[in-house]
């Protein structure tokens, strides 16, 4: 009798230890997920300002160019403006595919965490499987688009000089490092978790 009690306490501990991770992951996995979000509509990836007295600020987005002085803002890149420079316009729009696949793919991953939060416990011992490989599907087009971002913003004749990171960039970095650190986490969770983890009949 003992022995079965202590067997169900063990179970019961371990399926609130499974769920625990989940919870704390998919919140985890959110913040991860509005970075990546806000990154892809804010249009500050890049930004120039000019010096005093003529304070402007000019900010670069991978759909809209946005100028402080004029208060509006327009597509960017457009064809016959900005797509002089051979290629440029191409990487531009590959980083833009790259954070929108990733928004895609964060999608499913958010979808993918609630279904197996709501699953029974076998389905959650093992969901961290797909799960993790979401996690850095998610992270591998945004790195891959802070990249092609990084190589035009070094590279590339159409900035002026002075241009440095802004906010959106940053906000992808920080977004595609916390999917890697939480798929790990994922990983960790289930492969250093008790042998008892898994499902037992009762």
């Amino acid at each position: 009798m003992t022995a079965r009690c202590h067997t169900t306490l063990s179970s019961l501990l371990n399926m609130s230890n499974s769920l625990v991770v989940y919870v704390v992951v998919f919140f985890l996995f959110l913040g991860s997920y509005a970075l990546n979000l806000t990154a892809l509509f804010l249009p500050k990836w890049l930004i120039f300002v000019t010096p005093r007295p003529f304070y402007t600020e000019t900010t670069y987005g991978l759909f809209r160019l946005c100028r402080s002085y004029s208060g509006d803002c327009r597509p960017f890149p457009i064809e016959d403006q900005d797509c002089t420079e051979e290629g440029f316009c191409e990487l531009w729009k590959t980083a833009s595919t790259g954070m929108i696949l990733a928004a895609v793919i964060g999608g499913l991953a958010l979808l993918g965490l609630l279904a197996t939060m709501c699953s029974n416990r076998r389905k959650r011992a093992n969901g961290w499987k797909l799960l993790s490989a979401l996690f850095i599907l998610h992270a591998v087009p945004q790195a891959a688009a802070m990249g092609v971002v990084a190589y035009l913003f070094n590279s590339s004749s159409s900035f002026y000089v002075g241009t440095r990171y802004d906010l959106s960039f940053i906000f992808a970095t920080i977004s595609w490092c916390l999917s890697v650190v939480i798929a790990g986490i994922l990983v960790l969770a289930a492969v250093l978790g008790p042998p008892d983890y898994a499902y037992e009949s009762l």
